[in-house]
């Protein structure tokens, strides 16, 4: 680095010189890039998948009401220990799937997820709504007979399931150890069953 007439100018490395100014844009871009595409790609690819955790020990269209999360003793890494949880892992082969759920109180929230992760329905508490909601889990589309799926009454409430197999998820905000058998009485009315063609 040597001064020049004007005053002192730093001088770029020598290796940043031979390189060249836009080779260094274009690494910072194609690393961003790669960056990105990484992160979208880890939950398809990840071994950490949480619906195979939970496959091995939810039974199939049953609603099952979780033990509260404390250390060592949670279904997924992670949970909330202010909330309690009820959840039914549900399979669409055999026909609809009829869910009936107490969303008792605000901060209730009933959703449903596909085994990737992804939410495709949510029924939070509001007020001017009944406690209990009910409704049927029917397939997407037509079946491999080119029909579409039938459902033992047409005029219940259907959600559209995008995938075969997911999970229903209910989760109830504990407001205090007070409130902890209230909740998990009304996680215990809701149920998951499957419709008898």
């Amino acid at each position: 680095m040597k001064p020049d007439i004007g005053g002192w100018r730093p001088r770029p490395p020598r290796w940043m010189r031979e390189i060249g100014w836009r080779t260094i844009v274009a690494a910072i871009l194609v690393g961003g890039i790669v960056h990105i595409c990484a992160t979208f790609a880890a939950p398809v690819f990840g071994s950490g998948n949480a619906f195979l955790k939970l496959r091995d020990t939810l039974p199939l269209n049953s609603m099952v009401v979780l033990p509260p999360a404390a250390p060592g003793r949670q279904a997924l890494p992670f949970m909330p220990p202010d909330a309690l949880y009820a959840m039914c892992r549900y399979e669409l082969t055999g026909g609809a799937i009829s869910v009936t759920a107490a969303v008792a109180d605000t901060g209730w929230v009933l959703s449903l997820h596909t085994p990737q992760g992804d939410n495709f329905y949510v029924m939070p508490r509001q007020l001017l709504r009944r406690n209990e909601v009910s409704f049927l889990v029917v397939p997407s589309g037509l079946t491999e007979h080119g029909r579409a799926p039938k459902v033992a009454n047409p005029t219940d409430t259907q959600v559209a399931s995008p995938t075969v197999e997911g999970l229903i998820v209910l989760r109830a905000p504990l407001k205090g150890i007070a409130w902890q058998a209230e909740a998990e009485a009304a996680l215990r009315r809701s149920s998951c069953t499957q419709v008898k063609r």
